[in-house]
């Protein structure tokens, strides 16, 4: 990740891998390409027209190596300024629905957490210490934990830039309202980064931007997570 101009670079550096291995190939195509123009000139000449030939060659390749990366920057400068947490009202609660986490949740004073799972609607809570399962025929919860995790931007603006988008959302399941959110967007690899880590089988995980506690956009641990968006919208 490189700031220039006010423009982030979201690349693990296949570009600048690339420009590296081409230099040398440009530089003899340019000798031979200029040879019949400047055979029997002075050597300093011949050096400026070859290397000037050789830069422009290798500004195009990084134009068409980091183009995209380019406009996923822009993008992503556009986008992660709408990310964060929201919190639209708050409700007294002491369990919810969508999550089966309950030695996480109980540190946040939860007494239970529901969810579906394999086809079974299950109850979970921490008695004496260990994790009890039960298996219900209703869920008691009032409010619900959704995950959507999509390419909303793509669907809206087909011809523009897409970031794939993770928003989760607590919903009143009386009335369907939205009691608040976090949003979330990945900031995705260009085109040459993509073929690298396809080709080598690298892991290289991309940047998700987010916002911390200060309301700054930031792609590093520091920003808000779940339990931000549960113990916001849920007192106990």
């Amino acid at each position: 990740m490189v700031t220039l101009f006010g423009t982030t670079y979201y690349t693990i550096g296949t570009g600048l891998l690339v420009l590296a291995l081409l230099a040398p190939l440009l530089w003899g195509f340019a000798r031979w390409a200029l040879r019949p123009n400047v055979e029997g000139k002075p050597r300093r000449t011949r050096l400026l027209a070859e290397g000037g030939l050789t830069a422009g060659l290798l500004l195009l390749a990084a134009v068409g190596l980091y183009w995209d990366v380019y406009l996923i920057g822009q993008r992503a400068k556009e986008l992660c300024e709408q990310t964060g947490l929201v919190v639209y009202g708050t409700t007294p609660s002491r369990s919810f629905l969508g999550s089966s986490d309950i030695p996480y949740w109980s540190n946040y004073g939860f007494d239970f957490v529901e969810d579906t799972v394999s086809g079974r609607q299950l109850r979970f809570s921490i008695d004496n210490g260990q994790e009890v399962r039960t298996e219900v025929d209703m869920f008691l919860s009032r409010v619900q934990l959704i995950t959507e995790t999509n390419d909303l931007e793509l669907a809206k603006n087909p011809k523009r830039v897409a970031l794939p988008v993770h928003v989760d959302k607590i919903i009143d399941r009386e009335n369907g309202s939205v009691l608040g959110k976090l949003t979330e967007y990945t900031i995705r690899w260009g085109w040459a980064d993509r073929t690298l880590i396809a080709l080598s089988g690298i892991v290289a995980t991309p940047r998700v931007c987010g916002k911390n506690t200060s309301g700054a956009v930031t792609t590093d641990d520091g920003r808000l997570g779940l339990e931000a968006l549960v113990t916001s919208v849920l007192t106990r």
